[in-house]
């Protein structure tokens, strides 16, 4: 019983230090897959129970992958795989993108080298990205350094941590592969031409995400890492959301197009009046009007308006003449 005792407290002690006892070497925030995950997670448990119940980031790798497949839809063709470059190894927890150019950038360093680049991390979501944090606040798993959630290059595609990257700096330098520095030295961000400014990108995805599955408790979708986010972060699945990206998806913030009009049928067909019947003149001859129908067209006897008025002019004068000629003839009798 004794022996059984002490194998178990033996065993007890080795699980603590795994995850950040006394006993831990400090790691950078780029080992990803830390350690075993502490107990067993179901897909529906939420993210916040990954904190003590791991030191792993794939834990949350469903609701993670999710989110990756959420930013493909934001920026299609940005992302590109990186698992088919020959001469490089990925860690299992490493989600497989980077930004084009950073991805053309690695394996032109691993071309100029010569050997296998083993990659620990490259492109890491929100989840994992929170989960580092937590760990890094509470000294826990050995994370001696994490960058807050929306604030770490590995979210934009831009990043990637190495083993051996002393023996890498040169190769990776020369193309424009910045490397960190003391703080982070595995750590490596592109810095070069061709890139896309994706800050904030992890955090749209997720919290288009929640809005999608959660109708009555939205939060803002501003890109920003705010305490509503955190709060929705340790509450989501660690498998992923019921409801996953969907490309296709209307964009809910974009305005509702217009409600259809009815038909209300041809217009009626435009009316003209007909040009009204001329008087006829004392000579006998009749006098064309000028008139104009209601839609502006001339009459309907087809003269146009300034023969018209000619005519009306001429017939005035006849009268006037001939009422003159009586005059003179009355005149003549008188006389």
């Amino acid at each position: 019983m004794r022996a059984l005792t002490l194998v178990l407290l033996t065993a007890s002690l080795g699980s603590i230090a795994g995850c950040g006892g006394a006993g831990d070497s400090s790691r950078p925030d780029d080992e990803e897959n830390v350690d075993s995950v502490r107990a067993a997670l179901s897909d529906t448990d939420p993210v916040s129970d990954a904190i003590d119940a791991s030191c792993s980031t794939t834990s949350v790798k469903g609701l993670a992958t999710q989110l990756v497949e959420e930013i493909q839809c934001l920026q299609p063709g940005t992302l590109e795989r990186i698992d088919g470059i020959d001469g490089l190894t990925l860690e299992d927890a490493v989600f497989p993108y980077l930004q084009t150019p950073a991805a053309k950038a690695i394996e032109k360093a691993q071309q100029q080298r010569g050997t296998t680049m083993t990659i620990n991390s490259a492109l890491r979501t929100l989840p994992q990205q929170y989960l580092l944090y937590q760990w890094y606040k509470a000294g826990r798993c050995g994370i001696s350094l994490a960058a807050a959630p929306g604030k770490s290059n590995h979210e934009s595609g831009l990043a990637v941590d190495v083993d051996d990257s002393s023996g890498w700096r040169p190769a990776m330098e020369a193309n424009e592969m910045k490397w960190l520095g003391a703080s982070d030295p595995v750590h490596f961000d592109y810095i070069g031409d061709g890139k896309v400014e994706l800050t904030g990108l992890s955090v749209l995805a997720f919290q288009k995400l929640w809005n999608v599955n959660h109708p009555d408790d939205r939060i803002d979708e501003d890109s920003l890492y705010g305490a509503d986010t955190e709060k929705r972060i340790a509450l989501s699945p660690v498998g992923g959301f019921p409801k996953g990206p969907d490309c296709a998806q209307p964009d809910a913030s974009a305005p509702s197009p217009p409600a259809p009009v009815p038909d209300a049928g041809e217009p009626p067909p435009k009316t003209t009046e007909a040009a009204p019947v001329a008087p006829a003149s004392e000579d006998g001859c009749s006098v064309a009007y000028a008139g104009a129908g209601r839609d502006g067209s001339s009459g309907s006897s087809g003269i146009p308006i300034a023969l018209g008025f000619a005519t009306l002019v001429l017939a005035a004068r006849g009268r006037a003449r001939r009422a003159s000629n009586r005059v003179t003839h009355a005149r003549a009798t008188v006389a």
